[in-house]
């Protein structure tokens, strides 16, 4: 870039003439200085950008949580599979609020649950395959992202059809062997865990259901990243989607007539 270039870009917001052409030089701006410092910017013509962040979607949790792309997601998935059969279940689910978007998006019958796996001591021991590869990165250690139990089940309090089952992914995992499932969402950061989650719950996942994985784009999370494109190697539904926000998703397809 020109030196008259450069001041163009950082006078042209000063010298808009219109509020539209003030956002657009304003976005033009913002961008450029992050693509500097190693990152990037939305789309200003997304909708959803001036939304109020925490729009009372959450109420009822002890700590704000801002209700972001990746929740935003999240919930229009658990909403587009609410009429399926089957259950829903998060393994690692921290304080609680993904849980809470996908049991508030359920139209629940009698025998519908939404399990929850989780140690509610933090993540286990991070492995080789966890390792991040960029040295700005930080690394993951054993007890980080500790959400207590306690403290989950007042923020999920509304919902009388949860099921807790903590313990260490995959002891946990047999409480439920009997279930069938139409959301999974895996948010445990760990190759290992991650792993462990897609073959417990694939194959009692029901046609047209969900396996959402929060950490598949993530840097910090490279382990889970592996583990699912290990896992759907060669398998019918293909390769996983990669959203661009940094979840990765998977649509279990119906089996052949």
């Amino acid at each position: 870039m020109t030196g008259s270039q450069f001041v163009k870009l950082i006078t042209a917001p000063l010298f808009a003439r219109t509020q539209i052409d003030r956002r657009a030089a304003n976005h033009r701006l913002l961008s450029w200085l992050n693509r500097r410092a190693g990152f990037r910017i939305y789309n200003r013509d997304l909708y959803w950008i001036d939304e109020d962040p925490t729009p009372g979607l959450i109420d009822g949790l002890e700590r704000p949580v801002e209700f972001n792309d990746r929740k935003r997601i999240l919930q229009g998935w658990a909403r587009s599979v609410a009429l399926l059969q089957g259950d829903t279940a998060e393994c690692g689910t921290f304080e609680g609020a993904s849980s809470w978007i996908i049991a508030d998006a359920m139209k629940p019958s009698s025998d519908y649950r939404h399990h929850v796996f989780d140690s509610f001591e933090g993540l286990s021991e991070p492995g080789s395959a966890d390792r991040v590869e960029d040295e700005k990165t930080r690394e993951w250690v054993r007890g980080d992202l500790c959400g207590p139990l306690d403290l989950v089940k007042r923020n999920l309090s509304r919902f009388d059809f949860i099921e807790y089952h903590r313990g260490w992914i995959p002891e946990a995992f047999p409480e439920a062997e009997d279930r069938r499932f139409k959301l999974v969402h895996i948010d445990v950061d760990l190759y290992q865990p991650t792993r462990d989650s897609l073959e417990f719950f694939y194959p009692r996942m029901v046609p047209g259901g969900v396996i959402l994985c929060d950490d598949y784009g993530s840097t910090r999370c490279p382990g889970a990243h592996r583990a699912m494109d290990e896992f759907f190697e060669g398998k019918p539904e293909g390769p996983v989607v990669d959203l661009l926000n940094g979840q990765g998703l998977s649509i279990k397809r119906t089996p052949a007539a």
